[in-house]
């Protein structure tokens, strides 16, 4: 398998683990507030890859790149994370992923507008055809469902956080390529944690811990072995191929979605599910076909 292969895989791995993770997080929105069960996955995600970063390799860190490398991971894995969880409180998840489709375009537009990437009609046109796949897919209780008087600041929360991402995928590139994925995985998650525990007591963290039930520390550990696994195959990613060609991935997500609430929850797998997830395949198949997009565009080594 080849590098760029093996890229991809990776971003396909994490688009399905978001979709699950975003099923997971639905399940205790209303119980448990967004801040909290963002410092709770992260937490728990940053102790599991813990253990793993004494077996790899660790590059001294330049002293500038501490504050980006933090900040990346503040908006990558907390705010991101606090807007999109706060979105699904006030609209249905269903509508809330759908926005969050927008990801892989506005990841190409601002990697276009920066140097990163080429532009290819083919890949815009590959990106279009996923967003409509995700829109058949979640048209049900996206389009449908009557918005409360709260929805507008839900739509923008969850538009925010695809445009957070879309910032976060092209700026990470430069660190990416300097130091180890697992390096940048445990930095920039660390960095957002001490950020989100600030949110968390806030919220009143220390006070409803121990209120908490079984369910909502299964969830947290749950959600927390997603985030572990997702976002380093996330950056993974992120090292070996352009920002776009990682993000349009986000598509499975709510394919893996509708099958994870099929299996666990019995949400019932619908046509629409099955006419999205085809019309994202198509996408992702239009998107990604030419092997020579790699070479569209050189990408500068950064020392």
């Amino acid at each position: 398998m080849t590098q760029r292969s093996m890229a991809l895989t990776a971003a396909a791995i994490s688009a399905f683990i978001v979709g699950i993770a975003l099923v997971a997080t639905g399940s205790i929105a209303q119980n448990v507030g967004p801040a909290t069960i963002a410092f709770m996955r992260y937490f728990i995600g940053v102790l599991l890859l813990l253990p793993l970063a004494t077996a790899g390799r660790w590059r001294k860190v330049r002293p500038r790149d501490y504050a980006p490398i933090a900040l990346l991971g503040i908006f990558q894995f907390a705010i991101l994370i606090v807007l999109l969880n706060f979105s699904i409180i006030h609209i249905e998840v269903g509508l809330a992923v759908l926005i969050f489709a927008t990801l892989p375009l506005l990841t190409m537009l601002i990697a276009v507008a920066l140097g990163q990437e080429g532009f290819t009609m083919r890949k815009i046109i590959g990106i279009v055809i996923t967003i409509i796949g995700v829109s058949i897919a979640v048209g049900s209780t996206a389009i449908t469902v009557e918005l409360g008087s709260k929805g507008w600041l839900g739509i923008g929360a969850a538009f925010l956080s695809a445009f957070t991402g879309a910032i976060c995928s092209v700026f990470y590139k430069p660190y990416l390529q300097r130091y180890p994925t697992l390096q940048i995985s445990i930095m920039a998650m660390t960095a957002s944690v001490l950020f989100l525990f600030g949110l968390a007591i806030y919220e009143g963290i220390l006070d409803n811990l121990v209120g908490f039930d079984a369910s909502i520390w299964l969830a947290f550990l749950f959600i927390g072995i997603c985030s572990a696994i997702g976002y380093f195959t996330w950056l993974y990613a992120l090292t070996h191929t352009f920002p776009s060609n990682v993000t349009v991935f986000m598509g499975l997500s709510p394919v893996s979605a509708a099958v994870f609430g099929a299996i666990f929850i019995a949400q019932p797998l619908t046509i629409q599910d099955v006419v999205g997830s085809v019309f994202v395949a198509v996408g992702l198949m239009i998107s990604l076909w030419q092997k020579t997009d790699e070479n569209s565009l050189k990408v500068k080594r950064v020392p």
